[in-house]
């Protein structure tokens, strides 16, 4: 078992409490109320931290799973509670391979629709633009690399980047990448259109969006939990039964020392790759 002193941090929480930072996506969100309910179970506990000078907790992790329980109605919910000071706790950035749709249609919905200006660049020109906090984005396709720079001027107002997403999502194929380079990306998606690259985003932005009941747009923040828990499978019964909050957190404070009584609780070093998601 692993030393109790590393074990995940478990809470029974109001579901109403969970502020979402990302938006989600509807399609998934019915898929999971649909799959929760036939099996009964929590197994995969939504990833919060405390939103600072409140009673409300930001999700970094599960944000469909939060809003389908919000949409099913069922009142609490188990989540695991970190901070983003806890060790090996990180924040980092998705980019988007836009697949399937015309790059001069990207372009030019974000020059008419959303008034944003493309300027050609070098790629190290572009991302050194992301650390200046000169330009909003950049994006990366056949015709080479163009920065956006928005009308308004403000680099750093993260509601921009909804319109940037919004100007491909649901007219194209959306796939997440690690790195920023056109040779490596293009390969594996046959139809790309366009590598759009995001800046990188920082703990305060997500706490910023969450208190201000904004949100940034889905797939492109990646929260690295390092004591991740999974398979907690907890019931459903439980969550939606008619007890008070704190009957709740008794029965599951009994149900994680039956779980340490009975030496369930592992911890598993190595790396995985899920094919399943």
């Amino acid at each position: 078992m692993q030393n109790s002193s590393a074990l995940p941090k478990l809470a029974m929480l109001p579901v109403d409490a969970l502020v979402p930072h990302e938006d989600i996506d509807p399609r998934r969100t019915d898929r999971l109320i649909k799959r929760v309910l036939e099996e009964g179970l929590l197994k995969n506990p939504p990833v919060v931290t405390e939103i600072p000078d409140s009673d409300r907790f930001v999700v970094l992790d599960g944000a469909n799973r939060t809003i389908s329980f919000q949409t099913a109605h069922i009142p609490h919910i188990v989540c695991q509670i970190v901070s983003y000071s806890d060790p090996g706790v990180m924040l980092d950035t998705w980019y988007h391979v836009v697949s399937g749709m015309p790059i001069e249609e990207l372009e030019s919905g974000l020059i008419q629709n959303y008034k944003m200006e493309l300027v050609e660049c070098t790629l190290e020109e572009a991302r050194k633009s992301l650390e200046l906090e000169t330009a909003l984005a950049y994006v990366i396709s056949e015709k080479g690399v163009r920065k956006l720079i928005p009308s308004t001027q403000k680099i750093r107002d993260l509601r921009l980047l909804n319109d940037l997403v919004r100007s491909y999502r649901g007219k194209a194929d959306i796939f997440r990448a690690s790195n920023d380079i056109w040779e490596i990306q293009k390969p594996f998606y046959p139809e790309i259109a366009a590598l759009v690259v995001f800046p990188r985003l920082q703990p305060a932005d997500i706490l910023h969006a969450a208190k201000n009941d904004y949100k940034v747009p889905s797939g492109i923040t990646r929260h690295i939990i390092p004591a991740r828990a999974i398979n907690i499978n907890i019931p459903i019964g439980i969550l939606m039964a008619d007890w008070d909050i704190e009957k709740k957190r008794e029965w599951l404070l009994n149900w994680w020392m039956e779980r340490m009584g009975a030496n369930s609780i592992r911890f598993y070093a190595e790396s995985t790759f899920s094919f399943n998601e």
